[in-house]
């Protein structure tokens, strides 16, 4: 039986303390639907975005990858990426969330509407 991962649905590999996260399926079309390739730079910016807005002492801990063929994320907080890939999971599989995701969040000019979370 095949064991689910935690780091759905990026692939989790760590060499000496950098740990590291990499996306294999980009969700091409549903970014070319916004005029965007989908490549690793356009995932890095929905993402960078994303946390500027909900989460920013997290993104403080992460290093996207420069590749534009696949999309990595590296840090040498493990929970970290493991909240990013809880996070990327809860809209990965879902059409309209990640519909909605890129139309939010993969902006050039974006302005974080911060939230509190009391």
């Amino acid at each position: 039986m095949k064991e689910v991962s935690v780091y759905y649905p990026f692939l989790f590999s760590t060499f000496n303390r950098d740990h590291n996260l990499q996306l294999i399926d980009l969700k091409w079309k549903a970014f070319e639907a916004h005029d965007f390739l989908g490549d690793g730079e356009d995932w890095a910016l929905l993402l960078e975005n994303m946390l500027s807005e909900k989460n920013p002492s997290l993104l403080e801990k992460l290093t996207f990858g420069d590749e534009t063929l696949m999309f990595s994320i590296h840090s040498e907080d493990k929970d970290a990426l493991h909240a990013i890939a809880e996070m990327v999971c809860e809209f990965y599989d879902d059409d309209d969330l990640l519909d909605a995701c890129i139309t939010r969040y993969a902006q050039y000019e974006f302005e974080p509407e911060l939230i509190n979370n009391k």
